[in-house]
């Protein structure tokens, strides 16, 4: 239901279920080994290729139409399956984290902050555990240790 209209869903698994996550790991892992991974354009261009459940970094080497050709065919294999493409040839977000090719060619990570994030942050007030309430500051300074790779950044 939503707002007040019913709908019946007829395929694949609902939003928010226990089992959506294995779910659409198992059929990412599937679909990579019989229509990626196998595909002649991803042999030959794509050098990075990090799957995060039905999240993906690409590092693709060939031209920008050959990659346009890729994205296309992967949205021609399955229609309820349709792939978007964010790419650019010097930045791109992926999950938490932007990765920025720097002049020198090597890579470097920073936090990714989404436009809709609302930086909510969990009041000492509220009925947590004490424990979880108390090792915040060290989880978020954790988070930045771990995903900045710049120490000058990191720092500031």
């Amino acid at each position: 239901m939503f707002g007040d209209e019913f709908f019946l869903q007829k395929q694949g698994t609902a939003m928010g279920s226990n089992v959506a996550p294995p779910y659409a790991n198992c059929f990412m892992a599937f679909f990579e080994k019989h229509f990626v991974y196998t595909n002649k354009f991803f042999q030959d261009y794509a050098t990075i290729w990090r799957r995060y459940i039905d999240d993906i970094f690409c590092i693709w080497r060939g031209p920008l139409d050959s990659l346009l050709f890729f994205h296309k065919y992967l949205n021609q294999i399955w229609p309820e399956l349709q792939f978007t493409i964010h790419y650019d040839f010097d930045t791109v977000s992926f999950l938490d984290t932007r990765i920025i090719k720097l002049s020198d060619g090597t890579l470097e990570i920073d936090l990714h902050v989404k436009a809709t994030d609302r930086n909510s942050l969990l009041l000492f007030s509220s009925c947590h555990p004490r424990a979880t309430r108390e090792s915040l500051h060290l989880s978020q300074f954790n988070r930045i240790s771990r995903i900045v790779s710049n120490p000058v950044t990191r720092i500031n």
